[in-house]
């Protein structure tokens, strides 16, 4: 009777591809969103690690056969893809803090609803930049640069070789204030016409009070 053999070595990698792309399908936007089920993220990160694992097959050593040698490697790949999502994710941090800056100076943050996606305290005004943010990132195929920096990954960062170091942690530290940067320096323009306009109806009040400048 023959007998029916599994080969070793596509079998490692796609494990350690599966682990990277879960990680990025946990965290990258668009993909981690609250309206994509568990299940569904569960089959997309099989489905995409089937897709990429014959791309990146010939840029990755045989992982090790031992479960407690393959253990950490696993771990490492799915921090690795936890941190290229958290990066996309900070993009839309920026955009979600530039439309709530502008609905604050707006009078927007007293009709506060929650986001069905984060789970958070929002404005309708950062509902709607959320939404269009959403809807670039999907025109300009962003989707597609994540997998596409997922299977370049590959070349730099082995599987096996991530380490979680202190200019990591800086890094990843320094990418979190630039989203705070982002989110200003959006609403800024915006900011400062609605501060002029509040400047002048507050003199125009002044002068003139028998208008209704609340009212206004």
């Amino acid at each position: 009777m023959d007998t029916f053999e599994v080969p070793l070595h596509p079998l490692l990698v796609f494990f350690v591809v599966l682990a990277r792309v879960g990680g990025l399908v946990t965290f990258a936007p668009f993909w981690s969103s609250k309206a994509v089920t568990a299940k569904v993220r569960v089959i997309l990160a099989f489905v995409l690690a089937i897709a990429l694992t014959p791309a990146v097959m010939p840029r990755i050593p045989t992982p090790p056969d031992s479960f407690w040698a393959l253990l950490p490697v696993m771990f490492g790949e799915l921090v690795i893809g936890m941190i290229f999502g958290f990066v996309g994710k900070l993009v839309f941090t920026g955009f979600e803090l530039a439309a709530h800056l502008l609905s604050s100076q707006m009078g927007f943050s007293l009709a506060g609803i929650i986001d069905p996606s984060t789970q958070a305290h929002t404005t309708a005004f950062g509902t709607i930049a959320q939404m269009f943010a959403m809807m670039i990132l999907l025109a300009a195929n962003g989707h597609h640069w994540f997998l596409a920096a997922t299977v370049k990954s590959f070349s730099t960062t082995v599987p096996g070789s991530f380490a979680l170091t202190y200019e990591l942690l800086d890094l990843l530290i320094r990418f979190s204030a630039d989203a705070l940067v982002v989110g200003v320096t959006l609403a800024a323009p915006a900011i400062i016409v609605l501060l002029a306009v509040e400047f002048a109806l507050k003199i125009f009040g002044r002068t003139a009070p028998q208008f209704q400048v609340f009212i206004l």
